[in-house]
């Protein structure tokens, strides 16, 4: 069994379109090494695991000891691709499934994509 893992449910506000994914995957990336170093993202255990950008809203999974020090880095982001944005996390949860309940505008929306088999 690995490590427990929590998935924050965020609602992106801006008045703009949101920047691709990997854009928008990369910022918080960057505000997390930067606030935390090369070792403090390891131990994170950041991923990004849904996106959303015409509903603003994303998934992220991280180590269930390491929801603070995420939380800290989103508060930290202001600007994405010189798109002025702000984070508000909805909710945590330890599945993905219930993380989707608290975004509504995903709940009837197949948002995981599927796994790659090994």
């Amino acid at each position: 069994m690995g490590p427990r893992q929590r998935y924050l449910a965020v609602q992106v506000h801006t008045s703009q379109k949101l920047p691709s994914e990997s854009n928008f995957r990369n910022a918080i990336w960057e505000k997390l090494q930067e606030l935390y170093g090369e070792l403090g993202v390891s131990r994170i255990g950041f991923w990004l695991t849904a996106y959303h950008p015409e509903e603003k809203s994303a998934i992220i999974r991280c180590e269930h000891t390491q929801v603070r020090p995420l939380r800290a880095a989103l508060a930290a982001i202001l600007k994405i691709d010189s798109i002025p944005l702000i984070f508000h996390v909805i909710g945590v949860s330890g599945t993905i499934r219930k993380a989707i309940t608290h975004l509504p505008a995903l709940k009837e929306q197949k948002v995981i994509r599927p796994r790659k088999h090994r």
